[in-house]
């Protein structure tokens, strides 16, 4: 009976310990399996990383054919694939790391850190820059040689500082600096290009597209209003003639490409959007970072053109007026009352603007005029609030002006 219980006994503790064991044994490979998750997902993170300064990095192409294909510069081991490709005034980009099964991936949007403090480029037309009124200039000014001086306009004298630029004064030339000419020339031939190819837009619902997939283009065959719920992500809207965009619609990244483009009254979104003939914001219109308004206009035309942006408007990010050879009857950029642009304000023409208005970061123009009560005055600052150092300090610039030296390129915008 003794032997029995003792048997018993014994078979009972070996299995607890078999139990036990076992246990040591399931949770050791467990968590060593779990461990080696964790090392590679840090692993493919790194990659991530790397892959994300590489497509940062000025020397590294756009991938035009395809994306690029490597082995990670930091395991050698696993494999990585990076998008770049121009989109509008900016870099779109997409990073993939995997090793098996495990992928991880990511795509932003990325501009050029801005290359100095400029907060004003007058061209230098031998004509002087008055300043009248509460004016203030906070930043580098770049002046025609004949310089600026305080004026009275309608009974009123300049109030501000003595010196009326806080900040550096410097000489500008006779035209404004060297910009990258090569992003004009793709937006145009992208619309040439795709405009006949394109599928006929939904007439409403909404439309979103992943970066991580080939951009979609849409064609506006009439002139007609967009209606869709919303509009985003790597998608190009392509018209005819002229689309008007609802206020509506919820616009998140995507472009359009048109000869008139219309933004109505109270529209909020962000994205970019190049005219050829005409591009009028109206009204109330919050346009938010990144955001670029662009009239590209072509050296053919010879009527001159214009952008128009109604009053309490706020862009934030980059308004152009371009033409490559600017005519003696210049194009122009109207500002209505009350127009705030946090970012860059670029005139290959003239700049109209009604006061008050304020500019955060940088007013480049061949000639300002404002019209007032009792008279239409040329280069006059009136009641102009220009001031480089309100500008956010981690403001991202589109691609536009060159330099010496490639300027870093950096993040403006997680994606997806």
């Amino acid at each position: 009976m003794v032997k029995a219980s003792a048997l018993h006994l014994v078979l009972v503790i070996t299995l607890v310990i078999t139990v036990v064991l076992g246990s040591l044994i399931y949770l050791h490979f467990f968590y060593r399996g779990q461990q080696q998750k964790i090392d590679r997902w840090d692993a493919l993170k790194q990659d991530m990383d790397a892959g994300t300064s590489l497509a940062l990095s000025t020397y590294f192409p756009y991938t035009q054919q395809g994306d690029s294909l490597m082995l990670s510069p930091i395991t050698l081991r696993d494999s990585l694939r990076i998008g770049k490709k121009q989109w509008g005034f900016l870099d779109a980009v997409t990073v993939h790391s995997w090793r098996g099964e495990d992928t991880l991936k990511r795509s932003f949007l990325s501009g050029v850190q801005p290359k100095d403090s400029t907060v004003l480029y007058i061209v230098d037309e031998d004509r002087p820059l008055s300043i009248s009124g509460k004016t203030v200039i906070q930043g580098t000014a770049f002046l025609p040689q004949s310089g600026i001086r305080p004026a009275f306009v309608d009974g009123e004298y300049y109030q501000g500082i003595e010196e009326m630029v806080d900040g550096q004064i410097k000489e500008s030339g006779q035209a404004l600096p060297a910009y990258d000419t090569e992003r004009i020339d793709v937006i145009k031939s992208r619309y040439k290009e795709n405009l006949l190819e394109s599928a006929d837009i939904p007439s409403n619902g909404s439309l979103r597209h992943s970066f991580f997939e080939t951009t979609r283009y849409y064609r506006f065959p009439v002139a007609s209003s967009l209606f869709a719920d919303s509009v985003s992500g790597n998608l190009v809207i392509l018209a005819d003639s002229s689309i008007h965009i609802s206020a509506q619609t919820i616009w998140e990244d995507a472009i359009v490409i048109a000869p008139h483009i219309k933004l109505e009254d109270d529209f909020t979104g962000k994205g970019q959007f190049f005219a050829f003939d005409s591009l009028t914001v109206g009204k109330n219109v919050a346009l938010r970072y990144p955001s670029v308004l662009g009239l590209l206009t072509a050296d053919s035309l010879n009527d001159p053109l214009r952008i128009s942006i109604g009053e309490n408007s706020r862009i934030q990010g980059m308004v152009l007026l371009h033409r490559a050879d600017v005519p003696d009857q210049m194009d122009l950029l109207e500002l209505q009352k009350n127009v705030t642009v946090e970012g860059q304000l670029i005139s290959f023409g003239l700049l109209k603007y009604t006061d008050p208005m304020t500019i955060n970061g940088g007013v480049y123009a061949y000639r300002l005029i404002t019209q007032r009560p009792s008279s239409l005055y040329e280069n006059y600052l009136i009641s102009l609030n220009l001031e480089r150092n309100k500008l956010h300090p981690y403001y991202i610039a589109p691609f536009f002006w060159t330099t010496d030296k490639p300027a870093p390129q950096k993040i403006v915008k997680w994606l997806n």
